[in-house]
């Protein structure tokens, strides 16, 4: 590991990510798209350097949270269609126009104004209308969709290219309201299609969907946390195909001896009964390394498992390696990732602190540095 200034870097791995698309492509029917979800930077890896990437494996979409998000790839050069998953305020429809930006629309009233904006543009402005099908927050109610549906293809300066909806549950397989959702927005689109009412793409399918309902891959897919390398559902030792994407290491800054009764931290939560030899490691809840892991997590120095002790501090934590006696500092620090043959994963940090790994890599503080291997 080489830092500057950081005391911490997140490699990432842009071949694992290529090559973890490359697992959704192989379990989506001939023909079927994928809409590569690079929304809050990326899932906090780099939504440019990861972005391009997605283009150079072929993907057909991409699709970001906000329109902030959206404008960052177009000004970094990215030519794909680009798909604003969440509904945009009022005031961000002219960038939405300028931009060449997908939006996705959950009420008519929005519809209007962007239609009555385009049409002074004298642009026409594709859209994807969503659907709420059982998820409770945006889209369109399924009972008034199809009029809806009518109602915005025949506004002059809209074309709705996409209708899509949004799973609740899929990361379940013993719950019935994924199929009853798909079943629903199946039953949509037919009569969608009866109804002479033009559209190019549906789509509903997210990570966890291609792996646990692979009949929601219809014209298009919007994995997310799957192409991270990490698996929607954890699989707690089963052999998956996918590569890990990110890999976060610091050093050891300081090996100090505590006495016994000594405590460690804020809140003196940590007691060393019988002595400890403590590293302490200049990454804290600052940095992205959860609060919650105080006393829970574990962070890997040669190759070997050394507990956290005490509270996560803004800016350091204290592993014990009392057990380890040839740690010493300067030695790397793995906080995610593999060393020798043990590993850590944000699916283990998650559960220690009580969260979802998408948490744990969002996290990733500014103070990171992100450093790209091909």
């Amino acid at each position: 590991m080489t830092t500057t200034s950081s005391t911490s870097r997140a490699v990432i791995d842009l071949g694992a990510y290529a090559h973890n698309l490359e697992v959704v492509r192989q379990r989506i029917p001939h023909g079927c798209g994928i809409m590569a979800v690079v929304k809050t930077n990326a899932y906090g890896l780099g939504s440019v350097p990861i972005a391009r990437r997605a283009v150079e494996t072929g993907v057909e979409m991409l699709g970001v949270a906000t329109v902030a998000e959206g404008i960052e790839l177009c000004e970094a050069g990215i030519e794909l269609p680009i798909v604003v998953l969440v509904q945009p305020t009022v005031d961000q429809l002219p960038a939405i126009i300028e931009y060449g930006l997908r939006m996705m629309v959950s009420e008519l009233e929005l519809a209007d104004l962007l239609c009555e904006q385009a049409r002074r543009a004298n642009r026409i402005v594709p859209v994807h209308c969503k659907v709420d099908t059982g998820m409770g927050r945006a889209g369109i109610p399924l009972t008034s969709a199809l009029e809806a549906l009518r109602h915005i293809t025949r506004m002059s300066h809209i074309d709705v290219e996409g209708v899509a909806t949004h799973f609740a549950v899929a990361e379940q397989t013993d719950d019935t309201s994924t199929a009853e959702q798909l079943q629903a927005f199946k039953k949509l689109l037919k009569e969608a299609r009866k109804a002479g009412v033009p559209y190019e793409l549906a789509h509903a399918a997210n990570s966890a969907a291609v792996v646990n309902y692979p009949e929601s891959a219809l014209d298009v897919v919007r994995p997310g946390l799957m192409t991270y390398g990490v698996w929607p559902v954890n699989p707690r030792g089963a052999e998956v195909p996918l590569r890990p994407v990110l890999r976060w290491e610091s050093r050891v800054a300081l090996v100090k001896e505590l006495l016994p009764g000594a405590t460690v931290g804020y809140g003196r939560t940590y007691t060393a009964t019988e002595g400890m030899r403590a590293a302490l490691i200049p990454v804290g809840y600052a940095d992205g390394y959860p609060f919650a892991l105080g006393n829970k997590a574990e962070v890997l120095v040669r190759g070997k498992r050394c507990p956290v002790r005490g509270r996560v501090s803004m800016d350091q934590i204290v592993a014990d390696v009392t057990a380890h006696a040839e740690v010493h500092r300067g030695d790397v620090v793995t906080l995610i990732g593999s060393d020798g043959n043990e590993e850590i994963t944000p699916w283990e940090l998650a559960e220690r602190a009580g969260t979802v790994p998408n948490d744990i890599l969002t996290g990733l503080g500014w103070r990171v540095t992100r450093a790209y291997i091909a």
